[in-house]
Formats: C-alpha cells, structure tokens, sequence
C-alpha cells in the first residue's frame, strides 16, 4: 500500500452498551484465539498498513486487549482505541495509555435522557468522557507526549437539533467525528426508521458546529456516502469486511487465504478514503 493506510480491527462483538444505532454486531461472525489476532497484526505489517485503530463492539472487554496493544506497538504502528470509556479508568489509562497514540471516545449527547434512550449505557457517558480525557491530558504532561484526542459522536433523530459545542469545547479534543446514521442491514435495520435522519438535518447540524474549527478542535464530519467503501476494516472472525450498498460484504479469512487475496475480494476506494480524511497525521 502506498498510502497512510488505516484499518480498525474489531476485536470481539460483545459490548456493556446497547446502542440501538449499532452497526457493529457481528451476530454471524466467530472469535479468534489470541495467538490468531496477534498473527493478524503481523499480517498488517507486511500489508504495510500505517494504523491500527482497534474498535468491537467495546475494545476494552477483549480478554487480551493489552497484550495486543503492546505487541502493536512494538511493530511500530501508530496505535489507536475506539471505545465507549466505561472501563477506561484512570488507573488504566495510566498503565497503558503510553502504548496508545490515539484515543477516540464515542459519545452522541451532553444530556442523560437522550443517552439513555439512544442506548447508550446509564446517561453518564457525557461525564464519563470528560473525566477520561482530563485522565489522558494528566497522562500525556507526565509522560512528556501528546496522545491525540478525538470524539465520535453518531447523529439520529435525538440528537439532531442538539447544540453540543459547549460540551466538545469542555473535552479540549483535537478531532470531532460526526457521523450521520447509517443503516446496516441484519446490523440496525429495526432501529433505523425511527432513528434516522435527512441529510439536510445531518447538514444543519454540523453547520451548527463549524466554528469548533476556529477553536482547537477539529470537525470532520461523513454521510452515509462519505461512509461507503471508505473503510478498511477487519470483523472478529478475521476478515475483512465492508459497507457496500447498505450490507457487510466480507472476505475469506486473512490468515487463510492471505491478505492480499482477502483484500482483493472486497470494494475499498482509496480517494474516498483520502477524501474522508482518513489519512491524517498526528
């Protein structure tokens, strides 16, 4: 690969939150041993992919999390988490921040009932957040290093009209996800319709927000076109997978086939990926 290429390897399917716009269920998908994933990430050496972001469901439940945080770093990728914060203690991040160089916390509202009806654990998330990146900026002024912040926050129908720029200035973050909600087939479908929402809204909202970029944080915001082919991504069971006309299309395994004949096998548009962002650096 020739590019500053990113893949999220979602470790497991299992999750303490119950978000009803979860795209991330992987009903069908089997588990990996550990000796497996570990073998996975040396496969992505060789891919000569730049990042790993690992995501899940919720990273921080695999069995084996730190273990393979380490183990990325000392393969010398730009390692990155994806996750819901609950079990981000400050005590963990402490012990094994210093392996991360990315943290992304996904968090939709400053308010506790739309949390709660979004599924998104007791409503404390927003507070939850704070205290994890105030954990990370104590972290980072002990250890002499940066560890770049970002937010990912799915808008839907509850949260749409919502002005979240006093919360986002509160997190001192360096990058906002915006993200319209996508419908996934045998993923989300039986929430979506009561969830979902126009592009107009989804535009109105980031409009809403814009300024955050004059601030210290910056807004990057994706429709659901700006989401398809866009991703490289690999589910628990080890292969690769991707959102292709409103469905996961996914490959043979990785560590059966090879990673370049399972990459072949599914739609990944580099310029969209380009196009989206993806390839920023810290």
């Amino acid at each position: 690969m020739n590019f500053n290429s990113t893949v999220n390897f979602h470790l497991l399917k299992n999750c303490n939150f119950r978000c009803k716009f979860c795209y991330a269920h992987f009903n069908d998908a089997s588990l990996l041993t550990f000796d497996e994933s570990k073998q996975i990430l040396i496969e992505l050496k060789k891919m000569g992919v730049y990042k790993i972001n690992f995501a899940g469901g919720e990273p921080l439940l695999y069995k084996n999390f730190e273990e393979l945080l380490v183990l990325a770093k000392e393969l010398s990728f730009v390692t990155s988490v994806i996750s819901n914060g609950s079990k981000m203690t400050k005590t963990w991040i402490f012990e094994f921040g210093k392996f991360l160089d990315i943290v992304g916390i996904s968090c939709d509202s400053a308010k506790s009932e739309t949390l709660i009806n979004l599924g998104r654990g007791n409503g404390n998330s927003y507070e939850t957040t704070k205290e994890v990146f105030h954990n990370l900026d104590l972290l980072s002024f002990k250890i002499n290093r940066k560890i770049f912040k970002k937010l990912n926050s799915v808008i839907t129908r509850l949260n749409f009209q919502e002005d979240m720029n006093d919360f986002v200035k509160s997190l001192n973050i360096d990058r906002w996800k915006i993200f319209q909600i996508l419908r996934i087939d045998g993923e989300n479908e039986k929430a979506f319709k009561a969830l979902k929402i126009s592009d107009c809204e989804f535009k109105e909202f980031v409009s809403k927000h814009l300024s955050l970029n004059s601030y210290r944080t910056k807004v990057v915001a994706e429709t659901n076109t700006d989401m398809i082919d866009s991703y490289l991504m690999i589910n628990p069971d080890g292969s690769f997978f991707q959102n292709s006309k409103g469905k996961y299309v996914k490959s043979l395994p990785i560590l059966e086939v090879g990673w370049e004949k399972a990459f072949n096998q599914i739609s990944f548009s580099e310029k969209k990926f380009l196009d989206r962002g993806g390839g920023y650096l810290i």
